[in-house]
């Protein structure tokens, strides 16, 4: 399948399938006119996607930390934090410049000596930034996500990793509001982290700022360069103020402390 137009814009639509597809019948199931005739098909090599998908993951290292898929056996470099995480169906691998921002950023905290006592990954998705951040301090960790599946999958990398998930582990929960029960019973947190999006960072700043404890932190990513003065300015009303910024690629990650 190639393209089909809905006003002024042109779509390119990809689709796999395990037979020759009725092109006919498919563009009668589309939302917009489209052309079969125009479409182009192609059959692909039978070879080992598999092992294809996996070789444009290889391990890396990131702050304190070396991430490797669970197929992979090379050995960490000595002193470095394994984080054993798989590219599967929640977003969060570790290799994208957001991630890669968030786990400079928790080492950073840690470098400096923050030692928090509570934590919350709100918007785990696979759950990398909880896991590592319990890693580095083995404090209690609640990890939130508006999908099912991501919750699933965090619980997954959670015990690839043997990370506990009772109080004083991690515990993952399936939400998308600060008001969830999970949240209430155990805020304030003394560290949030939240790698989600600039438009959902600036909408929960009210309530993430509320859910942090005074002298807390939150490391928040997602955004694009442009994007994080204004994620900053959402902040600033509700006592959220820059520590530090981390620029990766396009992207940025920032470090906020609440005033006390």
């Amino acid at each position: 399948m190639r393209e089909g137009r809905v006003g002024a814009e042109v779509w390119v639509l990809e689709s796999l399938f395990d037979s020759p597809p009725d092109f006919q019948a498919i563009a009668a199931l589309l939302p917009f006119p489209s052309d079969p005739a125009q479409w182009r098909g192609e059959t692909l090599p039978d070879r080992d996607w598999l092992a294809h998908v996996h070789a444009g993951y290889p391990p890396f290292s990131v702050g304190r930390f070396f991430v490797r898929e669970s197929h992979r056996s090379e050995d960490p470099p000595p002193g470095a934090i394994l984080l054993t995480i798989d590219a599967v169906t929640a977003f969060g691998s570790g290799a994208h410049g957001t991630t890669k921002g968030c786990l400079e950023a928790l080492c950073d905290l840690k470098d400096r000596g923050f030692s928090p006592r509570s934590l919350l990954d709100m918007g785990t998705g696979s759950g990398i930034l909880g896991i590592a951040a319990w890693m580095l301090w083995r404090c209690p960790a609640l990890a939130v996500d508006i999908e099912r599946e991501s919750v699933r999958v965090a619980c997954r990398h959670r015990a690839m990793n043997a990370v506990p998930s009772g109080p004083a582990g991690m515990v993952c929960k399936q939400g998308g509001r600060f008001d969830i029960r999970a949240i209430a019973d155990r805020r304030p947190f003394d560290l949030i982290l939240a790698n989600i999006l600039a438009a959902p960072l600036r909408s929960m700043a009210k309530d993430l700022c509320a859910a942090l404890a005074p002298g807390g932190y939150a490391v928040l990513s997602g955004m694009l360069r442009e994007q994080a003065d204004d994620v900053l300015a959402a902040y600033a009303p509700f006592g959220g103020t820059l520590d530090t910024r981390i620029d990766r690629e396009e992207w940025s990650s920032l470090i906020l402390v609440k005033k006390a």
